[in-house]
């Protein structure tokens, strides 16, 4: 729920900085790349060159945690044999390594003046980081969950009410995500109104809180005799 409240204010700092570029929700951008190819340029779409480098740099986010997750996979085998992770070790390194890009967009945001050159590095160095937080999470199987774009889990909310097949965690799990996505938002935007040059301090906040927990709280003993999973 924290991760999709960061990706939703980073995702409103940048639709609204950049030009309509998202950063995360790459299916919005695919549908911007066909508008732009017809002919449609800014006021009224984003610019195709932005969102080639958001579609881009998301894709090497996901490929590069992808052999993050692979690097660092059997490393909670050898070094915590009696320990089940809930949050494997490797998807907080995945996401730490998300945190330093998503530090170095906070300070190129606080010191550069804005201009296309530096839009594109910043639309660049979040997609990204949102890309790396994707497959992250992606790695932990929780059904229906993205903290990166929202269709996914709504429609496992949606199919898992009209079923009833959902248990009160995991709908409390989906709401929160969407809520926290759209909360995030709404805060990223207030925050380019009310205090722009520290709005992306908040979600660095957010990500390296989420981090510090999974990494220190979220292990549990597994059952005596119970298989390791």
């Amino acid at each position: 729920m924290a991760l999709a409240f960061a990706s939703g204010i980073y995702e409103a700092i940048c639709f609204l900085s950049f030009g309509k570029v998202f950063t995360a929700f790459q299916t919005g951008n695919i549908v911007f790349l066909g508008v732009g190819l017809a002919g449609t340029r800014p006021p009224a779409g984003p610019n195709p060159l932005s969102v080639v480098i958001s579609l881009v740099a998301f894709a090497v986010g996901a490929v590069v945690a992808v052999r993050i997750l692979k690097a660092f996979d059997g490393d909670e085998e050898v070094e915590d044999s009696d320990v089940f992770q809930v949050w494997p070790r490797r998807v907080s390194i995945a996401l730490g390594v998300a945190l330093v890009v998503q530090i170095g967009f906070l300070a190129v945001w606080m010191a550069a003046s804005p201009s296309n050159a530096v839009s594109n590095i910043l639309i660049g160095l979040s997609a990204f980081a949102l890309g790396l937080q994707m497959n992250a999470i992606r790695s932990l199987h929780v059904p229906g969950i993205s903290t990166t774009a929202a269709t996914a889990t709504f429609i496992t909310l949606a199919t898992g009410t009209a079923t009833w097949s959902h248990t009160k965690p995991a709908v409390r799990r989906l709401t929160g995500v969407l809520v926290g996505m759209a909360a995030g938002a709404f805060v990223g935007d207030w925050l380019l109104s009310h205090a722009h040059t520290y709005a992306p301090v908040l979600p660095v906040l957010v990500i390296a809180i989420v981090i510090s927990i999974a990494s220190v709280v979220l292990k549990q003993e597994p059952a005596h005799g119970a298989p390791r999973s």
